[in-house]
């Protein structure tokens, strides 16, 4: 019987480590903050601030560490963000000080750009072509599983053995998930295991097969050729107004359900959200190995157009069109978050892959905390959400608008 490919048992530790990564640091931890006010008498805004530090420096490291992909091994890189990882777990479980606590989220920061989604499409670009799509798909429920599951299980842990013997409990499972996995299964290439991606049984079957994947090459445009084309633009300028919008609905849409009204099923509401967050990545990720990427993105973007045309209506009709919402805007942030990740390598993919991940990552996240503090901005000063709702339509809308003239190859020698 043949041998599964290896490329499913890397996928699946990456899987696992994301989990952890985005489903334990970026989700859960924030579980533990009304303890460390009760404990230590900070303030909301003093106990967040880390936090924010730590989005900040994502996006500012993320270009470095693409480079630091592009030079050496990927596999060193991942693991060495994996023990950061459960170092800085560990050393949450001792904190006293918010001066040890931004250390701590500092340390976060860096084992996020080590071991995060940067080196992860890294890796999922070189071993697989064919399936790359529904390979980015599943890596990507990382992120909803570990919200999932590390949520509910923090916060038993906290009731039951308090909140410094918590986080040494998920610190000791982090270990497990993340560093042993990783050792085992991350391997830098297919070929170095005398493989090729997917497990082609040639090149030649390899190239007949993925008629609408790019598979990895070893040249591929550098960083300055792609910044002096427009798709490079158009595609940034798409991917930030995306980003400005999924992570600030993402964090203030529990609050405004809330602001609706005590009636309204906020959790189950939320569920459904998440739900089908899932559903869109894998879905998305499955078309794109079918059809054409751009054709995809377009489709997830004006998934996510109606989603924030129905949040920003929501509050005529509550009980009817947050739940339209949660299934429209779940489904497309989640496709849209897939497929940029899918376009970017079938672009791009190369020996300056890492730098340009990293340089669209950056500008992304910075995109992303940027929406978050304008949403918060525009609740707090003039105590509705929906005028911050509607400039989120407006900006999905002119991503909307540049993906139909994003061209492949423009980086080609005659455009320069």
């Amino acid at each position: 019987m043949k041998k599964p490919f290896f490329g499913w048992y890397l996928l699946g530790s990456l899987t696992l480590a994301y989990t952890v990564t985005n489903g334990l640091v970026l989700n859960s931890l924030p579980i533990f903050y009304p303890e460390l006010v009760r404990e230590f008498g900070w303030n909301q805004s003093e106990v967040t601030r880390p936090a924010q530090l730590l989005f900040l420096l994502v996006a500012l490291l993320s270009p470095f560490v693409g480079g630091l992909l592009d030079r050496f091994s990927t596999r060193l890189v991942v693991l060495s963000g994996a023990v950061l990882m459960t170092l800085g777990i560990f050393a949450f479980s001792q904190i006293s000080t918010l001066v040890g606590m931004s250390a701590i989220y500092l340390l976060f920061s860096v084992s996020l750009v080590l071991c995060g989604i940067i080196s992860s499409m890294y890796l999922i670009t070189r071993w697989f072509v064919r399936y790359r799509g529904i390979a980015v798909g599943i890596f990507l429920l990382g992120s909803s599983l570990g919200g999932a599951i590390f949520n509910p299980l923090a916060a038993y842990f906290i009731q039951h053995m308090g909140w410094r013997s918590a986080a040494t409990a998920l610190a000791g499972i982090a270990a497990l998930l993340l560093v042993g996995p990783l050792l085992l299964f991350v391997r830098n290439t297919p070929q170095e295991m005398g493989l090729r991606p997917d497990g082609a049984a040639s090149d030649a079957a390899l190239a007949s097969e993925a008629k609408v994947q790019t598979p990895y090459r070893l040249d591929g445009p550098t960083l300055p050729q792609i910044v002096r084309t427009r798709t490079f633009y158009l595609i940034l300028v798409a991917t930030a107004a995306m980003w400005f919008t999924i992570l600030a609905v993402v964090q203030h849409q529990a609050l405004y359900l809330k602001d609706l009204g005590s009636d309204l099923p906020a959790g189950q509401i939320l569920g459904a959200f998440f739900t089908c967050s899932l559903i869109g990545k894998v879905l998305f990720g499955w078309l794109s190995d079918r059809f054409e990427k751009k054709h995809i993105m377009q489709l997830a973007t004006l998934n996510m157009v109606l989603g924030s045309l129905l949040l920003y209506w929501s509050d005529k009709n509550p009980q009817v069109l947050t739940w339209a919402y949660a299934v429209v805007f779940g489904i497309g942030f989640s496709g849209t978050f897939t497929i940029i990740q899918v376009l970017i390598a079938d672009y791009y993919s190369g020996r300056d892959y890492g730098k340009i991940l990293g340089t669209y990552t950056m500008i992304d996240t910075l995109a992303g905390v940027s929406g978050i503090s304008f949403l918060g901005a525009i609740r707090s000063s003039g105590g509705a959400y929906q005028p911050g709702f509607l400039v989120m339509l407006i900006l999905c809308t002119l991503a909307a608008i540049c993906i139909p003239f994003i061209r492949k190859n423009t980086f080609a020698a005659n455009e320069h």
